[in-house]
């Protein structure tokens, strides 16, 4: 990618939200610096870079509108959080979980991740589960000297172990 201000190589991306609208810029290292992203008190440069941003506020002013809601862990507050769309540190979870909590719903089809696992893949370990009960089942009868019984489940086995196969190949 190149630098949308000099087309030198990008190596610094860049993710704002001003006014609910989000806006990303790629960089190269030298304008990132001249723009202030590299140094931490430089983030707020949006008149720079939207060129329509407000005014910067005085440091007496943003003490003032400081929320209460703060991580121990890392000092991100909650107001960051609604503004960023992410999360400081580990310790954010717990301290916004709330927040976090009624904001899951709308972003995601549920509260909790199951994940994805390949059609494949599941057949394969209901496959394994099944010959893992077998081969119990099959030492219980030799044990119990049931040998009949014995018998059909290692034919069952083989067969399970014939689709086994199959499946893998």
């Amino acid at each position: 990618m190149k630098c949308d201000s000099c087309q030198e190589k990008a190596t610094v991306f860049y993710t704002q939200v001003a006014d609910g609208k989000l806006k990303k810029f790629v960089l190269c290292e030298a304008c990132a610096q001249a723009k202030g992203i590299t140094n931490p008190e430089g983030l707020l440069m949006a008149e720079e870079l939207l060129g329509d941003a407000p005014q910067k506020t005085e440091t007496t002013e943003l003490a003032a509108f400081e929320p209460q809601d703060k991580c121990d862990g890392c000092g991100f507050t909650l107001e960051n959080f609604r503004k960023v769309g992410r999360l400081g540190c580990p310790d954010c979870y717990r301290t916004f979980a709330q927040e976090i909590n009624q904001r899951l719903p709308t972003m995601h089809k549920g509260l909790s991740h199951t994940g994805y696992i390949p059609e494949g893949l599941i057949k394969q370990q209901a496959l394994r589960h099944e010959l893992s009960n077998l081969t119990r089942q099959l030492e219980t009868a030799v044990l119990e000297e049931n040998y009949e019984e014995a018998a059909k489940i290692r034919d069952c086995i083989e067969e399970l172990e014939k689709g086994e196969k199959a499946i893998l190949s």
